[in-house]
């Protein structure tokens, strides 16, 4: 399994779990507040026990199971992905979707509207969130992703396209 798998299954579990994002922001300032914390807890020459009493000093009671089982499997390093994955789950729960906007320079106010307009047509979203990230080596347009859907309006992409299509001749 991959690791996005991975991170995906854990995340899936953790929102099910319906653990109170009070929690959720407390383990989050937990790995953030020690940057070793993850390497303790996965490390194999650490006992099993001694990462649990770990766990239950610093982690809220109700996360306790949920880091027993991770430190167990050894993917306490994969929380931040993990949580990423949970926040996408509670996204998606709300009826929010997430996109990325992958471009050459950032759109103004009128286009970043129209791109989240095109996303809830799209996909039926209530509401979007557009994350943009810069990428000059798309040379102009851009790319959108939204979930496993992808718009590319890339001159990167059209290039691509252009020799594809005269290969194939």
């Amino acid at each position: 399994m991959t690791q996005t798998g991975v991170n995906s299954n854990y995340g899936r579990v953790l929102y099910g779990l319906g653990i109170s994002p009070e929690d959720i922001r407390d383990m989050e300032s937990c790995f953030a507040g020690v940057p070793g914390l993850g390497k303790l807890l996965d490390n194999p020459a650490v006992s099993r026990k001694a990462k649990h009493r770990v766990i239950e000093r610093i982690f809220p009671e109700s996360l306790h199971p949920f880091m027993k089982t991770v430190s167990d499997h050894r993917r306490a390093e994969q929380i931040p992905g993990i949580l990423e994955a949970y926040r996408g789950y509670d996204r998606q729960a709300r009826g929010i979707w997430a996109a990325d906007l992958y471009c050459v320079s950032a759109p103004d106010p009128e286009q970043y509207e129209q791109l989240k307009e095109f996303v809830k047509r799209e996909c039926g979203a209530g509401e979007v969130e557009l994350t943009v990230k810069k990428r000059p080596e798309l040379i102009g347009g851009f790319v959108l992703r939204v979930g496993d859907r992808e718009y590319d309006w890339s001159l990167r992409g059209r290039i691509r396209q252009l020799e594809q299509s005269l290969v194939r001749r």
